[in-house]
């Protein structure tokens, strides 16, 4: 699987898994980061598109446990979100130093920046760490 998009509106979902699989990629959709942290246990992703404001696990706590138990996979996120301004989640954007697409977004400003994470994911070794059980 090339990209996993964690995204909990499933209008959007769609609109960027379509956008997306248009481009060439084949593509994995989850509503939630608990979900998302499964699919993580099992595959490894050329990038991973994740809204901030998740059900069950935000994606600021998301990004923080792929960061710790994946830090692989965290260099290969970005985020799509609709509140890039506000100062919470605007510290948190610039914390991480991750890619930013703000909603509402041109589906060619998307497909541009997950080309350019998923381009220096492949130059990039895939040994992923996985989680100790």
């Amino acid at each position: 699987m090339d990209i996993l998009v964690i995204e909990d509106d499933p209008t959007v979902q769609q609109i960027i898994a379509k956008a997306l699989e248009r481009g060439g990629y084949m593509v994995k959709c989850v509503g939630n980061g608990l979900q998302a942290l499964a699919e993580l246990q099992d595959a490894t992703f050329r990038a991973i598109v994740c809204d901030v404001g998740l059900p069950f696990l935000e994606g600021k706590s998301l990004y923080d446990h792929i960061k710790a138990e994946y830090p692989e996979m965290a260099a290969r996120m970005l985020f799509v979100t609709g509140m890039a301004n506000e100062p919470e989640t605007r510290r948190f954007l610039d914390r991480t130093g991750r890619p930013v697409v703000a909603k509402p977004f041109e589906l060619n400003e998307l497909l541009s920046a997950v080309r350019s994470v998923a381009e220096h994911a492949s130059r990039t070794p895939q040994s992923v760490k996985k989680p100790k059980r």
